[in-house]
C-alpha cells in the first residue's frame, strides 16, 4: 500500500514540475508602460538588461556607477516605447541611493505610475587569491557592494514596491549555494546577499512582493576578463608581506594568473543574455522561479554538487580544481616538502586515491545530468545570440 502511495505522490510531484516548467512559465504579464530600476548598468548584464528591457516597451532607472555609463545610456538610440532614465548610482553610499529614490518617486509621481520590480544588479568581484593573501578590507570591500549595498538598495525601494506589490530580482551567482578555493571575499559576501534574500522573501510575501534570486555560473563579463584578473592578482600580490610571498613563491603567482584563465576560457559562457532572459523572467513571468540557474556548468556541476553531504562537495571540488587545464599550483614551501617525501609509499596511495576520486566523479556527473535533465530549459527568448564583452 506504502509503495502504491509513494507511486502516486512521486507521479503527481513529476506532473506538476512538467506542467509549470513547460506550460505555466511560459505565460507573461505585458511589460509595455511599466517601470522598473535596475542597478549596475555600467557595462554586462545590467547594461544589456535595461536597452532590452527599454527595446520591449519597459521604461527603465539605469543606476550606473559612474557617469561615462550614464553618458552612454543617453546617447544610446532604442527604438521602442520604452524610456531610458540613467542616472548616478553608488550601492555604498546611503545618500546616493536615497537620491535615487528620490529621483525615480519624483517619476512615478509625475507620470501616476508605480514601480514594477528592482533588480540587484551592481556586483565586484575585489579579488583571486588564497585566504593567506586577503585581508580584511577585500572582504569588507565585497561585502560592502555584493551584500550591503543591495541591502541599502531595497530598504530604500521596498516602500515603493509594496505600494505596487512589486518584485525583486537579486544577482546571486552559484558561489552563493557553493564555496570554492581562492574567492573567499567574494563568495562570503554572496552566500551573506542570498541569506538576506531568502529571509526578505518570507518577510515581505504578506505585502504582495515576491522576491527571486539569480544563481548564474561563469559568464565571460568584464569581471571575468583576462585584463581585470591579472590587474587583481597583481595587486594583491604587490600588497603581500615579503614571507608570505616567499611561502608561496614567484611561480605560483605566474601560474596562478595563467590558471585561471585557462579555467574561465574552458568555463565561461559567452552568451549574456541567458542571464538577462532570466532576469526578464523573474519581472514578468506569470510563474516566476524563485531561483534561476543560468549556465551549463551552474545546472550540471555546481547546483547538483551544492545539495551533496559537504565531506562529498570538498572531495568533487578539490578533483575538479586538480584537474584544472593550466600549471600545477602548488607553494613554495609545500613544493620543498613534497620532493622531500615524494618516493615514501603513503604519497603513492595518496596520488592512487586522487586518480580514483577523478575517475568516480564521471558516474557522478552523469547522475547529476540526469537529475537536471528536466530543468535545462531555462526560459531564454535569446538564447542563440552570442555576445562580445561589454
Amino acid at each position: 500500500m506504502l509503495d502504491v502511495v509513494l507511486y502516486y505522490f512521486l507521479a503527481a510531484c513529476l506532473g506538476y514540475f512538467l506542467l509549470r516548467r513547460l506550460v505555466l512559465e511560459r505565460f507573461e504579464m505585458p511589460m509595455q508602460g511599466k517601470y522598473v530600476f535596475v542597478t549596475g548598468c555600467d557595462s554586462g548584464f545590467g547594461r544589456l538588461l535595461v536597452i532590452k528591457l527599454a527595446s520591449k516597451g519597459v521604461n527603465v532607472f539605469a543606476g550606473c556607477y559612474t557617469q561615462q555609463g550614464v553618458d552612454e545610456l543617453r546617447k544610446k538610440e532604442i527604438s521602442s516605447w520604452g524610456r531610458l532614465y540613467p542616472m548616478r548610482l553608488d550601492v555604498t553610499d546611503e545618500g546616493s541611493v536615497e537620491d535615487a529614490r528620490r529621483a525615480v518617486e519624483r517619476i512615478l509621481e509625475e507620470e501616476g505610475a508605480v514601480l514594477s520590480a528592482l533588480v540587484n544588479n551592481a556586483g565586484i568581484f575585489t579579488t583571486f587569491g588564497p585566504d593567506d593573501w586577503c585581508g580584511t578590507a577585500e572582504y569588507a570591500i565585497s561585502l560592502d557592494v555584493n551584500t550591503l549595498g543591495a541591502i541599502r538598495v531595497c530598504h530604500s525601494f521596498v516602500p515603493l514596491l509594496k505600494k505596487s506589490k512589486g518584485r525583486i530580482v537579486t544577482m546571486g551567482s552559484t558561489a552563493g549555494r557553493l564555496h570554492g578555493l581562492y574567492v573567499g571575499p567574494y563568495v562570503t559576501a554572496k552566500f551573506a546577499v542570498e541569506a538576506y534574500m531568502d529571509c526578505l522573501r518570507l518577510e515581505l510575501r504578506p505585502f504582495g512582493v515576491s522576491v527571486h534570486i539569480l544563481e548564474p555560473g561563469a559568464f565571460k563579463t568584464e569581471l571575468l576578463s583576462e585584463s581585470a584578473q591579472k590587474s587583481r592578482i597583481q595587486k594583491i600580490w604587490n600588497s603581500l608581506p615579503s614571507n608570505t610571498k616567499a611561502e608561496y613563491g614567484e611561480m605560483y603567482r605566474e601560474n596562478f594568473e595563467v590558471a585561471w584563465q585557462m579555467g574561465v576560457n574552458v568555463v565561461a559562457n559567452p552568451n549574456l543574455f541567458w542571464v538577462v532572459d532570466s532576469y526578464i523572467h523573474a519581472i514578468f513571468a506569470l510563474w516566476p522561479r524563485l531561483r534561476y540557474s543560468p549556465g551549463w556548468d551552474a545546472i550540471f556541476l555546481f547546483v547538483p554538487i551544492s545539495v551533496l553531504p559537504t565531506s562529498l562537495q570538498d572531495l568533487l571540488l578539490t578533483g575538479l580544481y586538480a584537474l584544472h587545464p593550466g600549471p600545477r599550483l602548488l607553494p613554495a614551501a609545500l613544493a620543498c616538502r613534497r620532493r622531500e617525501t615524494n618516493k615514501s609509499p603513503w604519497n603513492f596511495m595518496m596520488k592512487t586515491l586522487t586518480y580514483a576520486t577523478h575517475l568516480a566523479m564521471f558516474p557522478i556527473f552523469c547522475t547529476a545530468f540526469l537529475i537536471r535533465g528536466m530543468s535545462t530549459k531555462t526560459v531564454v527568448a535569446s538564447g542563440n545570440h552570442t555576445v562580445a564583452e561589454n
